[in-house]
C-alpha cells in the first residue's frame, strides 16, 4: 500500500516537473525547478526499491531457513570433526544425568541423512512409530539420539559416543 502511495506522488511530481518546464521552453521563466524537488523523491524510492530486493532475496534463499549449526555443517571437512566427543558426552549427563546413552544405530542414521540432504524433511511418521515402540525407559534417549543425529550430522560423532555411551537394555533397567 506505501508502495502505491509513493508511485502516485512521484508520479503526480513527474506531471508537474514536465509541465513546468514545457511551458516555459520557448522563453526564459522566471520559475527555476530545485534539483532536490526531483533527486530527493528518487533516491528515495532507490533505496526503498534496493532494501526490498535485499529482503526479497534473503527470504527466497533456502540457506535462510536452515540452522546455524546446519549452515555450518556445509563447510566443514569430512576429516575434521568440529565437535570433541568428551565435551558432548559431558554436555549430555549434565543434561540428562549420569545413565544418559545414545542409540548409536539410530544416531548414525539420522546423522547421515543429515549430510546427504543439506535440509531434509524429516520422517515423522517413522520417528514417531520408532518413539511408541521403544521401552518408556529409552523414550528419551531415543529422541536424543534422532536430533543429536539429525542437528549435528556427525556419524563419526554418533559412532563415538556409541562406544561410550551406548544403550543396552541392562543400562535401562531401573
Amino acid at each position: 500500500m506505501e508502495l502505491m502511495k509513493v508511485c502516485y506522488v512521484w508520479t503526480l511530481l513527474s506531471i508537474l516537473v514536465f509541465q513546468c518546464l514545457t511551458e516555459g521552453s520557448g522563453q526564459q521563466t522566471s520559475f527555476e525547478l530545485p534539483v532536490q524537488l526531483v533527486g530527493f523523491p528518487f533516491i528515495i524510492i532507490a533505496v526503498r526499491l534496493t532494501n526490498f530486493v535485499k529482503k526479497l532475496s534473503y527470504a527466497l534463499n533456502p540457506e535462510t531457513y536452515r540452522s546455524r549449526n546446519r549452515r555450518h555443517l556445509t563447510f566443514v571437512d569430512d576429516r575434521v570433526e568440529p565437535y570433541d566427543p568428551l565435551e558432548v558426552e559431558k554436555y549430555i549427563v549434565g543434561e540428562f544425568g549420569a545413565r544418559a546413552c545414545v542409540f548409536e544405530r539410530v544416531c548414525a542414521h539420522y546423522a547421515a541423512r543429515a549430510r546427504a540432504q543439506p535440509r531434509p524433511q524429516m520422517d515423522w511418521p517413522d520417528v514417531f512409530s520408532q518413539y511408541k515402540r521403544s521401552p518408556d525407559q529409552a523414550k528419551e534417549y531415543y529422541l536424543l539420539s534422532v536430533f543429536l543425529g539429525d542437528i549435528v550430522g556427525s556419524p563419526q560423532l554418533c559412532h563415538q559416543l556409541g562406544k561410550r555411551r551406548g544403550c543396552d537394555e541392562t543400562q535401562l533397567l531401573y
